[in-house]
């Protein structure tokens, strides 16, 4: 039978929107944490370090403060120097039959140096004793419109940074959400008037920023948010003109009702 780790949260005041509900970098740090704590319980060995490069994430429905989740994760597939994990969530105490959210992580093993490497002997057998299985593959991310985009400028700050001493995965989410509510803040939408619902994050990490460091976020939205309709938006964070990542997320936007 396949390694399954399971972990059970609830969510706290500070994981939460002023909504009220669950944000996507704070998910995105619960997958952190129960991927660390799943190798320590099987203390995985290696000289090397795991980053990830792609993180997809569905959300089927909000999650409020203080709900009660059961939290699982699973290898899905191996490469030599790269491995697949899947993540979902369920509501605590019942039954374990549709995540209220599910997500998958493409990791890379690299050395020291920062360099892809194989990964120890073994490794994808813990995880996948039954045999190996290949890897979901993923769609590419749109590409970026030609229009001009809201742009806006950030620093990565000592509490944005990971025992790698990189920014972290999920500060570059929480940098995204803000970058783009500059834009809506631009328009005259404020969250008293509208609340944006997450549906999906796509997320691809190519360079590293570290403590310090200046980026700059651009943001596209098709179509604008309007009450009642889903929307899409693209963005892209760049480091001295290189791009270090770039995001394709699906929001539904509510009305607030005053």
């Amino acid at each position: 039978m396949n390694r399954q780790f399971y972990h059970t949260h609830t969510v706290r005041y500070d994981e939460c929107d002023s909504y009220g509900y669950l944000t996507p970098a704070a998910f995105l740090r619960y997958m952190q944490e129960i991927a660390s704590l799943d190798a320590e319980d099987i203390q995985l060995g290696g000289e090397g370090y795991w980053i990830v490069k792609r993180t997809v994430i569905s959300f089927a429905a909000p999650i409020k403060i203080h709900t009660k989740l059961d939290l699982k994760t699973f290898g899905m597939g191996f490469t030599r120097i790269t491995a697949q994990r899947g993540y979902a969530a369920y509501l605590a105490g019942e039954p374990h039959d549709t995540p209220v959210v599910s997500a998958r992580t493409l990791w890379v093993y690299v050395d020291k140096r920062g360099r892809p490497t194989r990964m120890p002997e073994g490794t994808a057998e813990i995880w996948l004793p039954d045999g190996p299985q290949p890897q979901q593959p993923e769609a590419p991310l749109p590409p970026f419109p030609e229009s001009e985009p809201h742009r806006s400028e950030a620093t990565v700050r000592f509490s944005d940074t990971d025992l790698m001493q990189h920014m972290n995965n999920a500060a570059y989410v929480e940098a995204l959400d803000n970058a783009a509510w500059e834009a809506y803040a631009q328009a005259g939408i404020t969250p008293d008037k509208a609340m944006p619902r997450i549906r999906s994050y796509d997320i691809e990490y190519t360079e590293s920023i570290r403590f310090g460091e200046q980026f700059a976020i651009q943001s596209w939205f098709d179509p604008w948010p309007t009450a009642g309709e889903e929307f899409s938006r693209l963005q892209r964070i760049t480091r001295n003109g290189t791009v270090a990542v770039r995001a394709h997320s699906r929001w539904l936007w509510h009305a607030q009702e005053l």
